[in-house]
């Protein structure tokens, strides 16, 4: 009775009072139990355990006083964990399994990585264009981390930028622009070394004009050559090794040609800034792996336009005689 009455003394002029018989615990910190997931995360990730870590991030994302890089953290670590377990999968040719580790359950944030192995199940499956457009996507965004000086090793830039080039030959599209800038192979802040740039344009065969598709991709190039503005703009064509050498020399030069006039007719060029010449079969296609395409699909990469911009025009055609 009397330690009650002490109490309500004290409430009557401290504003409160702590029972005698408790200890009074020391205020606990916003950051001690702020995103403290840490010795559950260490061993998941060390296990690649992609359920329990996005239980975990599902935990992260309630808990008060998270923050986003917390979150992002978290995420960039399942994504590139995924990403691996994919490119295993796909590896062995386990296409859907691999599909399944790429979900956003499991890679809530959308790497390089990601991007580069959806290419490589679509490239499987002979999705070509779906390919470029996630060769394409990974490459755009490369180019943010080399923006932030993260960029991946140039061994791995140089054969995502061959994966994109063959799959969009192969495809027959061109996406030169996104948000009216440059993208995939068309950026020039990659972090490697480009001097020609190949061109889906496509043929009607054997011969030098362009088939519907083909006008579409000439239509791309033209504005990615309106909104780099070059001073000299050369076009050079390539044919695949059948026929013989004189004769595909002058098809791939007249297929360059077919393609200037197009530039001039609908990109309003002048010609004397564009130089159009042929190579034939001289030079085939720089494949980052030939084992991956039938002998048909390397026929169809080869037969291919290349362009440079401001380059110092020494290109020759292929035979001396004038074509």
């Amino acid at each position: 009775m009397k330690s009650l009455v002490t109490c309500f003394i004290a409430a009557l002029f401290l504003g409160g009072c702590t029972p005698p018989t408790k200890q009074r615990s020391e205020p606990v910190s916003v950051s001690s139990v702020t995103c403290n997931y840490n010795s559950q995360i260490a061993p998941a990730e060390r296990a690649k355990d992609l359920l329990k870590l996005s239980k975990l991030l599902a935990m992260l994302k309630r808990q008060e006083g998270c923050t986003i890089d917390d979150l992002d953290n978290l995420k960039r670590k399942m994504s590139k964990i995924a990403a691996e377990k994919a490119s295993e999968l796909v590896q062995r040719g386990k296409l859907v399994e691999a599909e399944k580790w790429l979900q956003h359950k499991y890679a809530p944030l959308t790497l390089w990585k990601t991007q580069f192995v959806r290419g490589r199940i679509a490239a499987k499956r002979q999705q070509w264009g779906k390919a470029a457009l996630f060769y394409n996507k990974a490459l755009d965004l490369i180019a943010y981390l080399n923006a932030i000086g993260q960029k991946p090793s140039l061994i791995e830039i140089q054969k995502l930028y061959k994966l994109a080039s063959e799959t969009q030959l192969l495809a027959g599209i061109s996406p030169s622009l996104r948000d009216g800038e440059p993208s995939g192979i068309m950026r020039d802040d990659l972090g490697i070394e480009i001097r020609k740039r190949p061109i889906p344009v496509q043929f009607v065969y054997d011969k030098t004009m362009l088939t519907d598709r083909g006008k579409k991709s000439a239509k791309e190039l033209v504005k990615y050559l309106a909104q780099k503005q070059p001073n000299r703009i050369t076009l050079i064509g390539h044919t695949d090794e059948h026929g013989g050498e004189a004769y595909n020399c002058k098809l791939s030069k007249g297929r360059a040609l077919a393609l200037k006039d197009y530039l001039v007719k609908i990109g309003k060029f002048s010609a004397s800034v564009i130089t159009a010449v042929g190579k034939g079969e001289q030079e085939p296609f720089d494949f980052y792996d030939l084992s991956r395409y039938t002998q048909e699909e390397i026929d169809q990469i080869n037969r291919r336009v290349e362009f440079v911009i401001d380059g110092d025009g020494a290109y020759r055609n292929c035979l001396s005689t004038e074509l």
